[in-house]
């Protein structure tokens, strides 16, 4: 999804199909305006396995530990934030607090709630950026889990 406009941002909330309940779409879906607030329904295939085995903590525990989902002496809970600007990607992996930014007026329950929202008060554990060799999820999740794994 990209955004529309002269945006300088733009948000986008899931659904996961089997969660959707008629409070959860109409407090999502009454502000949905397509390149700026997008809140897109996804088929969510975890939900319909007889045996979930693709569960984060499973497949990555540093990163579920980085999310707060299990305990690791050796990571923090914290944040990645990843940005993408044609071939130059940014990735930071953070913990502790978040700067605290001015009062927002964007709706309630997005992503967005200020500019530099996600940046950390102290020095990320890790800050790379480099050529665009991350092209999805599951590459940011192998470096994120990479890095991660030299915290000993």
């Amino acid at each position: 999804m990209k955004p529309s406009g002269d945006y300088n941002w733009h948000s986008v909330v899931p659904l996961p199909k089997s969660k959707i309940t008629q409070q959860l779409t109409k407090k999502h879906k009454r502000e949905e305006e397509r390149g700026f607030i997008d809140v897109p329904i996804v088929e969510d295939h975890y939900h319909y396995m007889e045996s979930p085995t693709n569960d984060l903590e499973t497949m990555s525990p540093k990163v579920a530990a980085l999310a707060g989902l299990r305990k690791d002496k050796h990571v923090p809970k914290g944040w990645i934030t990843f940005t993408k600007r044609g071939n130059r990607c940014s990735l930071a992996i953070c913990k502790g607090n978040a700067c605290n930014t001015p009062k927002s007026n964007a709706p309630k329950g997005l992503a967005f709630e200020g500019e530099n929202q996600h940046d950390p008060v102290e020095e990320p554990l890790f800050q790379v950026s480099g050529g665009g060799k991350i092209k999805g999820l599951h590459d940011l999740f192998c470096v994120v889990k990479g890095l991660l794994m030299t915290l000993a």
